[in-house]
């Protein structure tokens, strides 16, 4: 029996034989599959794919391309020894659509599925198992959908499963700070950022996530990055809710920092490269000491 595996997450992959057989698609063909794959609970009438896929042709060229593309992708997906109509099948009054019947596997179906299910769970009530699950179900994430492909209906696809995967980083940011793995909640808030540097929420979460870790600095240095991002992107400040935790979290006294003063002989290059650095932290200082003060009075009815 043949079983097809379908990866369209990154680059489009597709084999036969439990990923033993490569199927090799011109890049015509791979839009056209993943196009049926992502709509596999529709049929599709050739006029509209035609349109669709080669709309800047003429009726009558790009119903033939069409032909052309189908008698391809069968050839590909259903050659000798498999049935016609094993994957792509034809209604009797000539609609297309993909198989979701036959035997196959879907990178993006899985992902979809299982991270539907996982995410109806708050995170404050689920165990460790849970968020390991939901951690190997976003390694299927090896690139955003159909790189290299900028049709509009692909875009659209990107967008929707991106904005998925960011969901489910949420989801593990809050998961781990809410049970004090601050270090984990960290790294999926960086990823997030890394992917979506304005997202205003996640800055202010990793603000919190770095006080609760006793990393004072970390927190007013996470405000300064996202309050430069706005400024040069826009030439805007951020909300007031993160200026104000901005301001709170300046004027907390951290009763658990000491200063050391190592008794280790340095060489004088050391000494002048860690006055440099002392001079950047100062000129960095200065500047953050003023934008919390006029915060704080901004902010002075509100209880610390």
């Amino acid at each position: 029996m043949s079983f097809l595996r379908i990866t369209l997450f990154g680059c489009v992959r597709v084999t036969h034989n439990n990923w033993l057989t490569v199927v090799e698609l011109t890049r015509e063909i791979q839009a056209l599959l993943a196009y049926l794959l992502l709509q596999r609970h529709r049929v599709h009438s050739r006029e509209v794919l035609a349109e669709l896929f080669w709309g800047d042709y003429g009726q009558e060229r790009a119903r033939g391309s069409l032909n052309t593309a189908l008698w391809k992708l069968r050839k590909a997906l259903e050659p000798a020894g498999i049935p016609a109509g094993t994957y792509v099948k034809n209604s009797h009054s000539g609609e297309v659509s993909f198989n979701k019947d036959s035997q196959y596997w879907l990178d993006v179906e899985v992902f979809e599925a299982e991270i539907s299910h996982i995410l109806t769970y708050p995170f404050q009530t689920v165990g460790e198992s849970h968020a390991v699950d939901l951690e190997k179900i976003l390694a299927l994430y090896k690139g955003e959908l159909l790189e290299g492909f900028y049709e509009d209906w692909a875009l659209r696809e990107r967008e929707r499963l991106r904005t998925l995967y960011l969901k489910s980083l949420v989801y593990l940011l809050q998961y781990h700070g809410f049970h004090k793995s601050y270090e984990r909640a960290i790294a999926y808030g960086q990823q997030i950022l890394d992917l979506d540097p304005l997202r205003e929420e996640v800055h202010r979460e990793m603000m919190r996530l770095y006080l609760e870790n006793g990393q004072r600095t970390r927190a007013l240095r996470q405000y300064e990055i996202f309050r430069r991002v706005l400024d040069e992107e826009f030439g805007i400040s951020p909300m007031e809710d993160t200026q104000l935790l901005y301001a709170q979290i300046f004027i907390k006294v951290d009763n658990s920092r000491t200063h050391v003063i190592s008794k280790e002989k340095i060489s004088f290059d050391q000494a002048i490269g860690q006055l440099r650095e002392a001079d950047k932290a100062i000129n960095l200082a200065k500047e953050q000491i003023q934008h919390a003060l006029h915060l704080i009075a901004k902010y002075s009815e509100h209880p610390d």
